[in-house]
C-alpha cells in the first residue's frame, strides 16, 4: 500500500498509487494516499488534481502548494493533462474506436450507467486494441485508453456499454462472467500515461508506467 513517487519538486509530486489504496478518505477511516502524502510531505496540504478508483493502480499527480494545484486543475479541465490506461477487456475488440456516451451516476450505489443523450454527463474516450491474451481459458484484449472527459468510472461503464467489460470488474461486468471477475481480484485497469505542462515553468513533462 505504499505508492512508488517518479517525480517530486517543490510544487508537485507524480506517483503510481497501488491498487487497493483510496485515493481520498471517506466515513469508514480507511487509510487514502492522501494520508500518505501528508506524511511523506511533511505538511497538512495535498492538492489532489484527480483520483483513481481504489482498486484502479497507476500515475497520479498531487500537488504540494495551492498554486501548483490550481494550474494543474485548470490545465486537466483544459484538455492539456493527457492520462493514458491500460486495461484488460474480455472479448476480441476489432480495431481502435471512439466511444461516445451519456453517463449518469447514482451516488447512493455508486454506479454509472448509460443513459440517452441529454439525460447525463457527454463521455468522450478513445481506445485501441495493443495485445492479447486469456485468463481461465477466456479470450482478452489488451486495450490502450485515452480519455477525452474525466467522468466517474467511466472506462468501466463505457466498455462494458460497448460489449467489452474490463476482467475482474464485478460491478460492470455481466452476471453470468461473476466467478470469472472474483478470481480475477479487481477491475484490471491501469494509469499508465500521464503528460502535462510543469504548472510553474510549463516545461512538457510525460511520465510513463507500463504494467
Amino acid at each position: 500500500m505504499t505508492p512508488r513517487i517518479l517525480y517530486e519538486d517543490v510544487h508537485f509530486c507524480v506517483l503510481s498509487k497501488p491498487a487497493g489504496l483510496l485515493s481520498q478518505g471517506d466515513a469508514g477511516g480507511q487509510a487514502s494516499l492522501v494520508d500518505w502524502c501528508r506524511g511523506h510531505f511533511g505538511r497538512n496540504y495535498v492538492g489532489l488534481v484527480h483520483r483513481l478508483d481504489r482498486n484502479t493502480s497507476g500515475l497520479m499527480v498531487v500537488a504540494k502548494r495551492s498554486k501548483a494545484a490550481d494550474r494543474l486543475s485548470e490545465a486537466l479541465r483544459d484538455g492539456r493533462l493527457e492520462r493514458r490506461y491500460l486495461a484488460w477487456l474480455v472479448g476480441a475488440l476489432p480495431g481502435p474506436a471512439r466511444w461516445s456516451h451519456f453517463l449518469e451516476k447514482n451516488e447512493q450505489t455508486n454506479v454509472v450507467r448509460v443513459v440517452r443523450q441529454g439525460a447525463g454527463k457527454p463521455a468522450v474516450l478513445t481506445v485501441e486494441p495493443a495485445g492479447r491474451g486469456a485468463f481461465q481459458g477466456v479470450g482478452l484484449t489488451l486495450a490502450r485508453f485515452r480519455l477525452e472527459t474525466g467522468r466517474s468510472h467511466q472506462i468501466r461503464a463505457q466498455a462494458a456499454a460497448e460489449g467489452f467489460p474490463l476482467l475482474g470488474d464485478v460491478k460492470y461486468g455481466p452476471a453470468s462472467r461473476r466467478a470469472l471477475n472474483e478470481a480475477f481480484g479487481r477491475p484490471a485497469l491501469h494509469s499508465c500515461e500521464i503528460a502535462f505542462p510543469h504548472p510553474m515553468t510549463e516545461a512538457p513533462l510525460r511520465f510513463e508506467d507500463e504494467l
